[in-house]
């Protein structure tokens, strides 16, 4: 009888040791910081979009963005849904909210963290396409409703910089460093929201599309008269806002008988005139040399037409902004050209004799230069010596010198 209840027992003990094993695996994995289950409505699909399901993804997707319901590293926005985008895997994309399936809207107490994560000198820029966040106070006062707020995250601590609502298209953002992040709040019904959809590109031109950019870590841009023209030019992610505390330089480089016209249209650098240290603003300077030329002021506030002209061949204009306010930059047309050399023949016929002599004339193509002829006449007369220079333009005459 003994040896029947020892048996009886240890076959229990086996019993339950099979029963607590699978439970206590599972606990295990649970909770030894594994990753949560994804949520499919929020990674990145082979469109590259984020926000809306895909079937087709292809490939991990952990190399492309993480998801779940992890907490935040920002203050109240614990069990946030959070996507994160790394330039090591993906250059650009779209995000979008998850949107029912029956409604078209995405559900009320949504929170959403979207962070981009680039490397080294690059920057996140974002364009929206879409953007609808009805607002109850107002076009321009979000309140308690559905909002977009944008994060600056520098020295790990995130500032907010921009709080989003309405359905009025944002202007482009871009990151004041390698990483951005933006949170959605959606705080209650509303039959109206349709959310937003914007696209993302990691970048080291600055927002600034054209002309050539010798350290992808400076904002320097030139541009050649052998390469084009004719272009445009614009302040770092215009028509939005300019990053702050940076210096853009545009270096322009014509041939030898050219010179640079620039003509602003558009024009919005933060500021008061004179546009100096004293006042704390932003500027934007001009010089026909790499240093400072005292021919120009400083340029600051809103312009509604300027247009400067170089003196020479060689252009240099300078943006700087500080850390305060900020604005959205400039946009301008720059063009090279030409003074064309004319080579004519004119008479001379004087009391001394007939002269013919050949000069050169200095012709400006297409605006304000004076026309300028410079012809001589000499003749020997005993021991007298008589010359004779004229000076014919607009705004000089005739100068005789009798030796």
């Amino acid at each position: 009888m003994e040896h029947a209840h020892q048996l009886v027992k240890v076959t229990n003990f086996m019993l339950h040791l099979m029963l607590l094993l699978p439970l206590q695996t599972t606990t295990t994995s649970s909770g030894s910081g594994g990753n949560p289950p994804m949520n499919t409505n929020a990674i990145v699909g082979a469109s590259g979009v984020a926000g809306k399901s895909s079937t087709d993804f292809v490939g991990p997707i952990g190399t492309i963005a993480s998801s779940g319901r992890e907490r935040s590293h920002l203050k109240g926005t614990g069990g946030c849904n959070r996507v994160v985008f790394s330039s090591s895997r993906i250059r650009n994309g779209s995000i979008a909210p998850s949107h029912s399936k029956h409604s078209g809207l995405f559900p009320s107490s949504l929170c959403q963290l979207y962070e981009f994560v680039g490397d080294g000198a690059e920057r996140v820029q974002i364009i929206f396409s879409e953007f609808r966040l009805p607002s109850k106070l107002g076009p321009t006062e979000c309140g308690d409703t559905d909002i977009l707020m944008v994060y600056y995250i520098v020295n790990d601590r995130e500032e907010l910089v921009e709080t989003l609502c309405g359905d009025t298209l944002p202007k482009p953002i871009l990151s004041d460093g390698p990483r951005l992040l933006l949170e959605l709040r959606s705080s209650y019904n509303n039959t109206e929201n349709k959310g937003f959809t914007g696209d993302f590109f990691f970048l080291t031109n600055f927002g600034i599309p054209a002309g050539y950019q010798p350290n992808q870590s400076e904002c320097t841009f030139h541009y050649f008269r052998n390469v084009t023209s004719q272009g445009w030019i614009q302040s770092p992610n215009f028509p939005g806002a300019y990053p702050r505390n940076i210096i853009c330089n545009y270096f322009f480089h014509g041939g030898p008988n050219d010179f640079v016209h620039v003509r602003f249209t558009y024009f919005d650098i933060e500021g008061i005139r004179p546009c100096d240290e004293d006042t704390a603003s932003d500027y934007v300077e001009f010089s026909n040399f790499v240093t400072r030329d005292r021919k120009y002021a400083m340029y600051c506030g809103n312009w509604r037409e300027l247009v400067v002209r170089s003196d020479g061949r060689f252009f240099r204009i300078t943006m700087a902004s500080n850390d305060r306010l900020d604005g959205t930059g400039f946009r301008a047309l720059y063009t090279f050209e030409t003074v064309q050399i004319e080579t004519t023949e004119r008479i001379e016929e004087a009391s001394i004799g007939k002269v013919t002599t050949t000069s050169a004339a200095g012709r400006l193509c297409g605006l304000l230069y004076p026309v300028t002829l410079f012809t001589a006449a000499s003749s020997t007369t005993g021991l007298t010596k008589i010359i004779i220079i004229s000076i014919i333009s607009s705004y000089k005459l005739i100068k005789f010198r009798q030796d």
